[in-house]
C-alpha cells in the first residue's frame, strides 16, 4: 500500500476541524469579497464535495438499487445516494440563478423535480430501520406520520393565505445581512460619489 494512515478517525475531531477551516478560510475572504461572490464560491465548493460523494456511493447505490433481496443498510446507500444528487441540483440551479436571475427560471418545472429527489432520499432512510448495528435508525412511524402531516398542513396553510413575510425578514438584515458591509468602502483614490 502506497499509503497507509494508521491514526483514528475520530467524528468530532472531523467535524471541528472542517468546521474550523471552513469558518476562517470564509470570515478571512469574506473581509475582501462581497458577500454575494462569497455565497457563489460557497455553492460551488459545497457543488465539489457533494460530486465527490457521489461518485464514491455511485458504485454502492447503483449495486443496491439493483438488489433483487436488499437489505437494510441498502436503503440508506441509495437514500444518501439520491439526497446528495438533490443537494448537487439544487446547488447548480442555485448557481443558475445567481448568474443569471430571471422569474420564469425561479418558477421553472425543474426545481421541484430536483428537490423531491431529497424527499425520497428521506423515505428511504426512514424505511431502513435497524440497518446499522440493529439500532440505527430507530423505527418510528408515528415520527413519519406526524412529520408527513404537520408538512402538509403548513403546505395547505401557506397555499391558502399566501403570507407576505417581507416585513419579518427586514427585520432580521441586521443580523443577518452583510456584516463586514463589503463594497461599502470606497477604494483608495476613488473620487467621493
Amino acid at each position: 500500500m502506497i499509503y497507509q494512515d494508521d491514526t483514528p478517525v475520530r467524528i468530532k475531531g472531523t467535524i471541528y476541524w472542517a468546521a474550523l477551516l471552513l469558518f476562517l478560510g470564509y470570515q478571512l475572504c469574506n473581509f475582501f469579497v462581497p458577500n454575494s461572490d462569497m455565497i457563489l464560491a460557497a455553492r460551488v465548493m459545497a457543488a465539489g464535495f457533494y460530486a465527490v460523494v457521489l461518485y464514491v456511493y455511485g458504485p454502492d447505490a447503483w449495486r443496491a438499487l439493483w438488489k433483487n433481496d436488499p437489505i437494510s443498510s441498502d436503503y440508506l446507500i441509495v437514500g444518501i445516494w439520491l439526497s446528495f444528487a438533490s443537494h448537487l441540483g439544487q446547488t447548480a440551479y442555485s448557481i443558475a440563478y445567481r448568474l443569471a436571475p430571471s422569474d420564469w427560471f425561479l418558477n421553472s418545472e425543474i426545481v421541484s423535480f430536483i428537490i423531491m429527489g431529497s424527499v425520497v432520499g428521506a423515505a428511504l432512510h426512514i424505511c431502513a430501520p435497524g440497518s446499522l448495528d440493529g439500532q440505527v435508525p430507530r423505527r418510528n412511524r408515528i415520527a413519519l406520520g406526524i412529520g408527513v402531516g404537520i408538512a402538509t398542513l403548513v403546505v395547505g396553510l401557506l397555499l391558502v393565505t399566501r403570507p407576505d413575510i417581507r416585513p419579518l425578514i427586514e427585520r432580521t438584515r441586521p443580523y443577518i445581512g452583510d456584516w463586514f458591509h463589503t463594497g461599502a468602502l470606497r477604494g483608495i483614490g476613488e473620487p467621493p460619489a
